[in-house]
């Protein structure tokens, strides 16, 4: 659509030629062709992918695991607890200055949907093993270069690039089939994944749009509702691991 106007501008039409009540109504059947499809699909439980997370905790609590590894596990639970585009955080900035009392906030830019500057702030949560806190403070311990307000996805000091969004994604499947989460799905799926869980977990629709930044109401709700709730929805995020692990999970927790 936007092509075809811009054709019909740079040949010198006026606006009403190019846009008007007959033009529109020609087009909705090319435009309706052109959306996704709306189909019923069926998407991984977050209990799948925490369970592997909480798995590689005892791996990283005994310093076993790569930067690389860490590095992983840090963008997937980053996406998890954030609901941000893979493509947003790949681009983010950090603030650290108050990572000692638990707290990070991650600053870029969102592109799509309500366009402009975002910051998302990150809590420790009681359960360390799906703890962003802690898996990023992991991370950043075996790196050579240290995280001080910089890009959040660097390599390591052999290459200070910053990660494309190709390799972003990348690293992300790598877990997700680690996990045991079929190569169908692909990584917008976490952002559904983890709306869901919310909801299984009964929280409100004020609650999980203003958390996920979801729809249009959720600017209003952003500017008057209690900020606390968003960690309310990220605590409940933490208790997403299978009844089975739970047993086990007792001696992670503080």
């Amino acid at each position: 659509r936007t092509s075809v106007s811009t054709m019909f501008e740079l040949m010198g039409r006026e606006e009403k030629e190019i846009r008007n009540k007959v033009i529109e109504q020609l087009m909705l059947k090319p435009v309706a062709n052109t959306r996704k499809v709306i189909r019923e699909v069926t998407i991984q439980k977050m209990e799948q992918l925490l369970d592997y997370i909480v798995k590689l905790s005892v791996d990283r609590d005994n310093g076993s695991l790569t930067v690389t590894e860490l590095r992983r596990v840090v963008i997937t639970i980053f996406m998890v607890y954030s609901v941000l585009r893979l493509s947003e955080l790949q681009r983010a900035m950090l603030n650290t200055t108050q990572i000692d009392q638990g707290i990070i906030t991650i600053c870029t830019n969102l592109l799509k949907g309500k366009r402009g500057r975002v910051e998302v702030t990150l809590k420790v949560v009681n359960n360390k093993a799906v703890c962003p806190i802690t898996w990023f403070q992991a991370w950043n311990e075996k790196r050579k270069i240290k995280t001080t307000d910089k890009d959040l996805l660097r390599k390591n000091s052999e290459n200070k690039r910053s990660l494309t969004p190709e390799e972003c994604s990348k690293e992300v499947h790598i877990v997700m089939s680690n996990a045991g989460i079929d190569k169908m799905f692909s990584v917008t799926t976490i952002r559904k994944v983890a709306t869901s869980a919310m909801q299984n977990k009964d929280k409100s629709k004020i609650e999980i749009d203003r958390w996920s930044r979801h729809s249009e109401s959720a600017d209003t709700v952003r500017e008057n509702y209690d900020v606390n709730n968003n960690d309310s929805i990220r605590k409940a995020l933490s208790e997403c691991v299978s009844a089975r692990e739970e047993g086990g999970m007792s001696k992670l927790k503080e």
